[in-house]
């Protein structure tokens, strides 16, 4: 759902700073600076927990999760968990997907490791994030490939690297480093090439075609320099609200499925010895044999989606939505720190001027 606020509060947080009096730089007092930078250090780990563990971890393992697992399957990463239940209570802990609760899965990874585990892989995602933008900058200096095509010749690049990030965060806490998981690069390539390129496409589409669609509806782009040479309208809310509601279309529709798609196909290639934290059916009912017994090891993308159940598909989108709730909860709670703020020092500064 980043993607879509992002997007969206490109152009509304735009018109609403637009609308506040502008006063010059020269007359900030140097304390109103240490201010924001307090609230920075003090928001960013709240931020990080949000956008990381809530819109990213949270999510893989949901879409990993088996909610039918065998009976005799066991939930190795959390026997310290299961140890303080009773048998009644963990009769109806297991009757429920640990991630159809945002505080079961809370639970879940606090027993591997503490608050740490809230940002398990943290230095993949963070490695990732960096060779992308990296080396699609690249790609983007050579002639007749733009920056689309240079993303998505990076993320190819990168799909070692994407799938040794889902393995991280699905299994349980390992000494290794994230470079030495790495699976192997030619049939990590095989099996990933496509659902990257769709999960690519996809993000193109959300990203590129919205910004198409704001043009063709006119909807006003906030210009820095003369911020109130457009005002804003109810014809202008109207478009907002369509643009909204299509990025949010899109992203439920196009965006999520590919996801899933691709971390399905990703989670496919754990090695067999390695443990999940979450019921996971590396068979996927069935349709997939270990490469050991002469199978291909890895789930085709059919299967991987045709085996989401719908039950699966209205839990991940029941857990965005709860994710998303709890964003705009943790936002509402900055905005009634930092608002109170910016109208004292614009009182004060007044009051200085006066």
């Amino acid at each position: 759902m980043n993607k879509v606020y992002s997007a969206v509060g490109h152009h509304l947080v735009g018109r609403a700073l637009s609308s506040q009096p502008q006063t010059p730089n020269n007359g900030v007092a140097t304390w109103n600076y240490l201010v924001f930078i307090g609230d920075a250090i003090i928001f960013f780990p709240f931020l990080l927990f949000i956008g990381y563990a809530l819109g990213t971890l949270y999510p893989t393992l949901a879409i990993v999760e088996d909610p039918n697992p065998p009976a005799y399957e066991p939930l190795s990463a959390n026997d310290s968990a299961d140890a303080a239940l009773s048998p009644e209570e963990d009769d109806g802990a297991r009757a429920r997907p640990v991630t159809s609760s945002l505080r079961a899965t809370h639970l879940l990874l606090r027993s591997l490791s503490g608050w740490r585990s809230a940002f398990r892989g943290i230095i993949a995602a963070f490695s990732y994030a960096f060779l992308l933008n990296t080396i699609t900058q690249i790609l983007w200096s050579i002639p007749l490939i733009n920056q689309s095509l240079a993303s998505l010749l990076a993320s190819l690049a990168l799909v070692q690297l994407s799938a040794a990030w889902v393995h991280i965060v699905i299994s349980p806490p390992s000494p290794q480093p994230f470079y030495r998981r790495l699976p192997p690069l030619r049939r990590t390539f095989e099996a990933t090439c496509f659902p990257t390129f769709f999960a690519w496409l996809s993000l193109a589409v959300l990203e590129d075609g919205l910004g198409l669609f704001a043009s063709l509806i006119g909807l006003p782009m906030w210009d820095r320099k003369n911020p109130m040479a457009t005002p804003w309208t109810p014809v202008d809310g109207a478009k907002a609200v369509a643009f909204f509601g299509l990025a949010l279309a899109v992203q439920l529709l196009l965006v999520v499925p590919t996801q899933v798609l691709l971390v399905r196909v990703q989670a496919s290639l754990l090695p067999p010895d390695e443990d999940t934290i979450v019921p996971f059916d590396r068979s996927f009912e069935g349709k997939v044999e270990p490469a050991l017994v002469g199978g291909k090891g890895f789930v085709s993308m059919r299967v991987a989606l045709a085996s989401f159940s719908r039950a699966s598909w209205v839990r991940l989108y029941v857990l965005y939505a709860k994710v998303a709730a709890v964003t705009a909860l943790a936002y509402l709670a900055m905005a009634a720190i930092v608002i109170p703020e910016i109208i004292l020092m614009v009182w004060m500064h007044g009051k200085d001027r006066n």
